[in-house]
């Protein structure tokens, strides 16, 4: 296996610097930090890069949110100088050698991949009606707070060589106690490398064919249960290698009742939206009148319809009463 060195160098350099804080401004030139940072760039980036030849860059102590939609979690939020334009730098280095080894059926936080696109694909699979009968759908419990350090660094030192590039990543790693911080931008890189082999294991030693993993939620199809009962098994035992678990919720049965996956409920002639969305949706546009921002609320249920056989709401919902 290849492994890459003199990556420190292309990540300190001053044009990668100052094309990661052009990447990581998208979509927040309204914040306070970011204008000042775009008063004067190559000076702040020069600032940046000082600090990394320097080896004195510490991660800044981070800011806490608990969210509760679509479920409760802790974002932990960083500065965006110098932390998130020095991820973003880190990123567009190395995510390119370890986006090579990925396989094509892993689609969380990819390029030219996402939600919508893992959700055609089970569609796809759905299609091969008599080798698809059976579902079994996994999800691992508290992924991100359950990585371990030392084999999310084993992994990436089986790809990168450069001490300096692994100090500064180990840096980010070690900066909090337990697992992964969900927030970093750099995290779901670390997501998808740490369950990459994961990913080889199911598809080249257990010959899953019909396989999709979208961060830690997984789906594999067959057309035999007890197939997939031996394979949860050998799923269960190999995650349980790299201190991770299986979710109680993770379950086999037939694919006919239909999938859901990624917000969507997937059979093999249709496909329709969660019900929980769907109620929220009614509810959201209902009171439409009392949002701040609601020309984003109704493009985003939009994308939500025109992404499965959604018609009848889309028609009763957005078109008879915004169009």
């Amino acid at each position: 296996m290849k492994r890459y060195g003199n990556l420190f160098e292309k990540i300190i350099d001053i044009d990668n610097l100052l094309l990661a804080h052009y990447n990581a401004r998208k979509g927040k030139t309204h914040y306070s930090e970011v204008q000042e940072i775009d008063k004067d760039p190559i000076f702040y980036c020069e600032q940046i890069q000082q600090m990394l030849i320097n080896n004195t860059y510490n991660v800044s102590n981070y800011r806490i949110k608990e969210i509760y939609e679509p479920k409760h979690r802790i974002i932990y939020i960083l500065p965006y100088y110098p932390d998130r334009i020095i991820q973003h730098a880190i990123m567009q280095i190395i995510n390119p050698i370890f986006e090579s080894t990925f396989i094509s059926t892993s689609y969380a936080a990819r390029k030219g991949k996402g939600l919508h696109e893992a959700s055609y694909k089970l569609r796809q699979y759905l299609q091969d009606k008599s080798n698809t009968l059976y579902c079994l759908q996994f999800d691992i419990q508290q992924f991100y707070p359950s990585i371990n350090h030392n084999i999310l660094k084993s992994f990436i030192n089986k790809k990168i060589k450069c001490k300096q590039t692994l100090n500064l990543i180990n840096t980010i790693i070690d900066s909090n106690k337990l697992g992964i911080p969900i927030g970093n931008y750099i995290s779901q890189l670390f997501g998808n490398i740490y369950l990459n082999e994961l990913d080889h294991y199911i598809k080249e030693q257990l010959h899953c064919k019909y396989y999709i993993r979208y961060c830690d939620d997984g789906i594999i199809l067959d057309k035999y249960k007890y197939n997939l009962i031996n394979i949860k098994q050998l799923i269960k035992t190999y995650v349980q290698k790299i201190c991770l678990t299986l979710k109680s919720s993770t379950i086999i049965y037939p694919s006919y009742i239909g999938i859901d996956f990624l917000g969507y409920i997937h059979y093999n002639n249709y496909t329709k939206l969660r019900k929980s969305i769907k109620l929220k949706m009614i509810k959201t546009l209902k009171h439409i009148h009392i949002i701040n921002n609601p020309i984003s609320v109704i493009a985003s249920y939009k994308g939500w319809l025109i992404h499965c056989n959604g018609e009848t709401l889309y028609n009763k919902y957005i078109t008879n009463n915004f169009y």
